[in-house]
């Protein structure tokens, strides 16, 4: 199957030439009507194996035993609890990565909804309350597996697909009757969802005087006057109204007086993160900046604090915190293995025996190394086998899993 960047066309004219050198052809009114809705040209179920060049059996056995189709395990969160997590297959992950990109990308979101939506980021949405004196922050109880397939379905049909199309759309993009945790059609699907229901709170909070934005599950309204209960209990009415549930433990009410967090960011005169991510942030540059030698893994932790730090510039504190990360790397990015010509290395490897073992990665040969890296196979083997000795692991995931956290 091709990858995912086959399928970035200016507009879907191509897709128009597949129907029509097909049996039957494709009318011209029919294909105008899909050009008139923006979305790729599905008369029927059997266009989508046509557009991505698979047996449409293929298709068939993903609808009939979608669950063969999904690698799952358990997510552990912050609080301890565990997720349930669904990730598609290769084979049908292309297709969602193809219904995300080609259909549900292209459908328009509300200038509110800053949740998986390219361009809009947490920080976008905690700016649109900045200047507010009072907060109100609401969750959706379990989200993604509260959405059904019935739900989904609609979506599909309300973009203007027959019904055998809406629901091969539905039963590719659902497992077990809702949208899985993992796929990555699920968080675009939610947003469409759910907009009705963002229609329904921005209205309400319009009347009331308030604003209000979600990112993901997360319900903020902000006002410049008191937020009462009974406009708490006005939109936990609208959320069970739309199928779903708050998570009472994650209600919070907030005023100038206190601090106000809208997704991770403190919004009272600026924009900026918490002060416990500050604080922790600053304590781990501390560390490094004592360490002599940066991995490759804190060199991306100190690039994100920069690209952090950018978001907020208003914020002293985190342009202190993007000079520290500017400097670590200045002093100390010829420590790590890729960087300089002579890195300080752990353990007594050598450069090469180094060179090796930082480019392991799962189901890389060899072959693969020596080609990346000009040397032979026997030559790649030869300094593994020296370097797992020197780490003390006994097999190549044990040395990926050290390299990844000591080069």
């Amino acid at each position: 199957m091709p990858t995912r960047s086959y399928y970035f066309p200016k507009d879907f004219s191509h897709l128009e030439e597949i129907l029509r050198a097909e049996h039957g052809g494709f009318p011209d009114k029919e294909a105008a009507g899909f050009r008139e809705l923006g979305l790729p040209p599905m008369p029927t179920s059997g266009a989508l194996p046509l557009f991505l060049g698979i047996s449409p059996k293929t298709i068939f056995s993903i609808r009939r035993r979608p669950r063969k189709h999904y690698r799952s395990f358990p997510l552990k969160k912050k609080d301890g609890t565990k997720r349930d997590i669904d990730t598609p297959r290769t084979y049908l992950k292309v297709i969602q990565w193809w219904i995300l990109d080609n259909i549900l990308n292209h459908v328009e979101i509300a200038e509110n909804v800053f949740g998986f939506v390219a361009g809009r980021s947490a920080v976008q949405n905690a700016e649109y309350h900045l200047g507010a004196k009072h907060v109100l922050n609401v969750d959706i109880r379990q989200f993604f597996p509260s959405i059904t397939m019935e739900q989904v379905h609609d979506i599909f049909l309300s973009l203007g697909y027959q019904q055998d199309v809406a629901e091969m759309l539905s039963e590719l993009c659902c497992l077990d009757d809702h949208v899985p945790q993992g796929a990555p059609t699920s968080p675009a699907i939610a947003n469409l969802v759910l907009r009705e229901l963002d229609t329904k709170l921005s209205a309400l909070a319009e009347k009331a005087g308030h604003r209000y934005s979600r990112y993901a599950d997360d319900l903020t309204f902000s006002s410049q006057s008191w937020i009462d209960d009974e406009f708490l209990n006005l939109v936990e009415d609208a959320v069970q109204a739309a199928g779903f549930e708050l998570k009472t433990a994650k209600t919070r009410f907030s005023g100038s007086e206190g601090r106000m967090e809208v997704t991770g960011v403190v919004i009272n005169e600026k924009l900026q993160p918490t002060r416990p991510w500050r604080k922790r942030t600053r304590a781990i540059l501390h560390r490094m900046s004592l360490s002599a030698r940066l991995t490759r893994r804190e060199l991306s932790y100190v690039q994100g604090v920069i690209g952090m730090a950018a978001q907020f510039p208003e914020s002293k504190q985190m342009q202190g915190l993007s000079e520290n990360a500017r400097l670590i790397i200045e002093e100390k990015s010829h420590t790590i293995i890729g960087r300089g010509e002579n890195p300080t290395l752990p353990n007594g490897l050598t450069y090469r025996q180094a060179e090796a073992l930082a480019d392991l990665v799962p189901r890389r040969t060899n072959i693969e190394i020596a080609v990346r890296l000009g040397t032979s196979e026997a030559a790649v083997k030869k300094r593994l086998q020296e370097a797992y000795k020197k780490i003390g692991v006994a097999d190549r995931q044990e040395a990926l899993i050290w390299a990844v956290k000591n080069l």
